[in-house]
């Protein structure tokens, strides 16, 4: 028997409150919902046992990693990320002294040692630090080559029992239970496969990182000068031959260690003023300094870049005196391959000047902007006082990939931050197609958003006919349908909800407010 107490119970809620739901999804409306009754809600979790539990199915979608490429990532029911995450606090300390202590200035990703007690790991150090010890490293006249790698598709090719061992590893016997429930937990958010850790919890990075551990350690062991941040790997030495066998090591490493393998496409060989160019350099032509200069500040790792809020007083004023507009025309101009984390950082940062001028360019580039759908979503966010006509056209626009017939669906990545927009904002209207949307995608994740866009600008029609889907829906899609029938009559909804029967808890909080 496992169970967990409300003190980490509360640790964990805090903890995703602090680093977020997850990397790749809006908000979940549950998630308020569950603050407002925590203390009621959360004797109900600590009586689960863990040993016995079974998880809520998990809705999973492939999302743009690229223009090119994916990510297959999964968005869990509440419970299971508060149970994953305090499972994981619970090894955390012993996870960061078994690492490469911070001293040794090897590894810079989701260091845990200045943390307080409610977080996963402290911001810094991060990608910044990683990128100046590279540029403290490459200075050094003995070293006269870098080699550069990262793992292949790494947070999904962990294989399960490895972890279970590198943890075993990294703990003691006390936390045997602990690492036995968060294997069979693993196991089932996989749906059956003995490999993968859930991509976007916050969760998963400090157990990726205890994967590392002895290949970290196999690495300094054999000599090799390296630093690492997540799964990219610099590796300095005074010779070609020398590099070129460190990257040999470290392949061997990880393969025979964790099955994993490097990117043959990504790893290669530089000299030192090579390396200086292509990754840490600054002597561009001054626009091009400019945009690395901004992607430098912005970038903090693959899965979180850092918002304007998030910069210091300093960086702040680096961005201030770009002239983002232009630069975001240029981005965007057909000659171009579009930086993805540069665009979405400058429309980030221009929804909050509110330049409706900015809105042909960003319609005309629609399709182009898929994969940061997000940033899309953010920019027409803010735009509060459009006439209701311009409001209908942008509206059409944006939904016209999800209900057109013709052409190739877009990712459902897209369909998730723009249905998110039209659920934070009434005045988007457009029940009808997003009812259409609802009834006729075969994601039940847009399934999902599209009935909680609903809740904002449906009417006793739409809701009546989402309430037919609720017997069969999976979960998370239970919960947006009684989210998204809201609109029924007081009486007739309450007539409803009580013949339902809800045992659940959370579609009771959902449901009723309470449990």
């Amino acid at each position: 028997m496992l169970k967990l107490t409300s003190a980490e119970l509360n640790s964990a809620f805090t903890a995703i409150q602090h680093h977020g739901y997850g990397s790749f999804f809006p908000l979940p409306p549950e998630f308020p919902l569950i603050d407002s009754v925590w203390t009621e809600l959360r004797p109900a979790l600590e009586a689960k046992d863990l040993d016995i539990y079974q998880c809520y199915e998990p809705l999973k979608a492939f999302v743009p990693k690229s223009r090119l490429n994916v990510r297959f990532v999964s968005f869990l029911h509440p419970f299971d990320l508060l149970f994953y995450t305090a499972l994981v606090m619970r090894l955390r300390d012993s996870i960061s002294a078994a690492r490469l202590p911070l001293n040794a200035h090897r590894v810079y990703s989701f260091r845990s040692e200045r943390a307080t007690g409610d977080m996963l790991y402290a911001t810094k150090p991060g990608y910044q630090e990683f990128k100046e010890r590279q540029r403290k490293k490459i200075k050094n006249r003995s070293i006269r080559f870098a080699g550069v790698a990262d793992i292949a598709d790494f947070y999904p090719r962990i294989y399960t029992h490895r972890l279970k061992a590198a943890l075993e590893a990294a703990t003691d016997i006390s936390h045997r239970d602990t690492i036995r429930v968060l294997d069979k937990l693993l196991t089932q958010f996989s749906g059956g496969p003995s490999y993968g850790i859930p991509v976007g919890p916050a969760a998963s990075r400090p157990l990726a990182e205890a994967v590392l551990i002895d290949v970290d350690s196999a690495l300094r062991a054999h000599g090799v000068d390296f630093v690492r941040f997540v799964d990219d790997f610099v590796i300095f030495g005074k010779s070609y031959e020398a590099v070129e066998e460190s990257l040999h090591f470290l392949g061997e490493k990880l393969f025979l260690n964790h099955g994993l393998t490097l990117q043959t496409a990504k790893t290669d060989i530089y000299t030192s003023k090579e390396f200086k160019k292509k990754f840490l350099s600054s002597e561009f032509p001054e626009k091009e300094a400019t945009r690395r200069r901004l992607i430098e500040i912005m970038t903090g790792n693959e899965y979180e870049e850092r918002s304007y809020e998030e910069l210091d007083d300093d960086e702040k004023a680096e961005i201030d005196a770009i002239n983002l507009t232009e630069m975001l025309e240029e981005a965007l101009s057909p000659s171009q391959v579009i930086d993805y984390r540069e665009v979405s950082f400058i429309l980030g940062r221009l929804s909050a000047l509110k330049q409706p001028e900015l809105i042909p360019i960003v319609l005309k580039n629609i399709h182009r902007l898929y994969p940061i759908a997000h940033s899309v979503a953010a920019f027409f966010q803010e735009f509060v006082s459009l006439r209701t006509r311009e409001r209908k056209r942008i509206a059409k626009t944006l939904l016209r990939p999800l209900t057109s017939n013709r052409g190739i669906q877009p990712p459902v990545y897209y369909a998730i931050w723009i249905l998110n927009l039209f659920y934070n904002n009434p005045a988007w209207n457009h029940a009808d197609d997003l009812l259409n949307i609802f009834q006729r995608h075969p994601s039940q994740l847009v399934k999902r958003h599209a009935a909680l866009a609903l809740s904002a600008s449906g009417s006793r029609v739409h809701a009546l006919a989402l309430k037919e889907h609720f017997p069969s829906a999976p979960p998370l899609l239970k919960t947006a349908i009684l989210i998204g029938t809201k609109s029924l009559g007081d009486d007739e909804r309450k007539y409803w909800l009580h013949s339902l029967r809800l045992t659940d808890p959370l579609e009771r909080v959902v449901a009723f407010g309470h449990l």
